[in-house]
């Protein structure tokens, strides 16, 4: 297993960390993940460093990316815009550098908690450069207006938007995957039952519209489990989003 920094825009934080995997011929599928942490500079990339390993010792080539978060000179615009630049970096700067052929047109996307609505949200930009084959959302904060009105959340998101859901609700649903499906993208949403910072149904309800909406969605509950069992690699959340990942249908499984 291989792996580099790679910089995809001039700021700091526009970067990732590209794995590849050794004793393939290819071309792999390149799987772009976006960790969680309120969208906050407190939390950064190395949250999906061990999913990164593990999914390279995989098979499959795995893009760890870092954005502008609020605190590391982000906002919605900003950060928004460094998730579109990476996913569109899949296409043109990643092949350049991986040592293994890359398969461009199967990139799936993985994203926790607030990363889950990052990688929710571009996956259903239609124009962009880059349409992933999948998403996978862990504990995704998926109901932006909702989530708003609670006291960790609304503030949060405040801090994301620069204003408030009541003065401006519109900014919030067009960046909250409940409010923008269809996608097109086949989507799988893992969530811990026992979660607390995201209730799970955030994801039911998501993949409730999602379907009405005609888009291909799972729904995969996980008793006894909670918000961080996505980074503890002994979890059965943990297990579900390999299969989640590599799985031919997982949608069927």
């Amino acid at each position: 297993m291989g792996r580099q920094k790679i910089e995809y825009g001039p700021e700091p934080a526009q970067f990732g960390h590209l794995y590849t995997p050794t004793g393939v011929e290819g071309p792999v599928p390149v799987v772009m993940l976006i960790h969680g942490g309120y969208w906050s500079a407190d939390f950064h990339l190395h949250l999906s460093t061990t999913l990164a390993s593990e999914l390279a010792r995989r098979g499959v080539a795995a893009w760890n990316v870092e954005y502008r978060r609020v605190g590391a000179g982000g906002g919605w615009a900003e950060t928004s815009a460094d998730i579109e630049a990476a996913l569109a970096a899949t296409a043109t700067l990643l092949p350049e550098h991986s040592a293994v052929p890359l398969d461009t047109g199967d990139v799936r996307i993985v994203g926790h908690s607030a990363g889950a609505q990052l990688a929710v949200w571009v996956a259903g930009q239609e124009d962009s450069r880059v349409r992933p084959t999948r998403v996978v959302a862990q504990a995704g904060a998926l109901d932006l207006a909702s989530r708003a009105a609670t006291r960790s959340g609304g503030a949060a998101l405040e801090a994301l938007f620069g204003v408030s859901y009541p003065d401006d609700p519109q900014v919030y649903k067009a960046a909250s995957p409940l409010h923008r499906v269809p996608t097109g993208v086949p989507t799988v949403c893992i969530h811990g039952v026992e979660d607390v910072q995201v209730p799970v149904a955030a994801s039911r309800s998501y993949v409730d519209a999602a379907r009405c909406a005609g888009d291909r969605a799972a729904l995969w509950e996980v008793p006894a489990e909670g918000h961080n069992a996505f980074l503890d690699r002994t979890t059965r959340s943990w297990a579900l989003t390999l299969d989640a990942v590599l799985d031919d249908d997982p949608w069927t499984s």
